[in-house]
């Protein structure tokens, strides 16, 4: 009688080990497609604290601290004064011109007040990296006020980020940019394409700066 070949009999339970991975990342992908972006990154970042891996605490705490921040700004992006888009990295708050400006000034408008504050305080709480991006429209300067627009978009940065130094934020936490016309966010041959360029950019960095502080 001959010897039955088990040789290939590892294939079984490999095939089923392979089925049943296959099955768990396809849940584990329907899950992340359900959720939200912030809870999915809350939900990885837990599951990396029970496994014991490193910094999973910090991030926790940071993805709570990005999610006070949209608590905190809740009101002015229902009323529509402000704009904000988060991802993994970032958050980027955008505030039309008009708002903050009067067309063809770098002043801030007293009316600007009410619209940084809720911002201040949310980066009082918080320790990290800021840039302050100021954008124009593709609109000819008039009068001899500014050399450019792009002249225009950094001042109108700086006026910013001096309002949020006076305020008690650190001015080494905050960088500018002036980009004119050259970064636009919508077409400029409309006016509501124009309306949309004109505006300042605030991206507050999604990982805190553990540096600050320290001599």
């Amino acid at each position: 009688m001959s010897k039955k070949d088990t040789s290939q009999l590892w294939m079984v339970p490999y095939a089923d080990l392979m089925t049943c991975m296959v099955i768990l990342f396809l849940a584990l992908y329907g899950f992340a497609y359900n959720m939200q972006g912030s809870e999915y990154e809350k939900a990885l970042a837990q599951m990396q604290k029970e496994l014991g891996m490193k910094h999973a605490d910090e991030k926790l705490k940071e993805l709570e601290s990005a999610k006070k921040v949209q608590e905190d700004l809740k009101e002015q992006i229902k009323e529509g004064s402000l704009g904000m888009e988060v991802s993994t990295t970032r958050i980027k708050l955008t505030f039309t011109a008009p708002i903050l400006f009067d067309s063809g000034s770098a002043v801030l408008k007293a009316t600007a007040r009410p619209v940084l504050d809720p911002v201040v305080n949310s980066l009082l709480k918080m320790e990290n990296r800021v840039i302050v991006e100021g954008h124009t429209d593709a609109a000819r300067m008039l009068g001899k006020k500014f050399a450019s627009n792009r002249e225009l978009s950094i001042l109108r940065a700086f006026s910013v980020i001096e309002y949020l130094v006076q305020q008690g934020v650190n001015p080494s936490r905050i960088t500018a940019f002036g980009y004119g016309e050259f970064r636009p966010a919508a077409p400029n041959d409309t006016e509501e394409g124009r309306l949309k360029n004109r505006r300042i950019e605030m991206i507050i960095m999604r990982q805190a700066d553990k540096q600050e502080g320290k001599s």
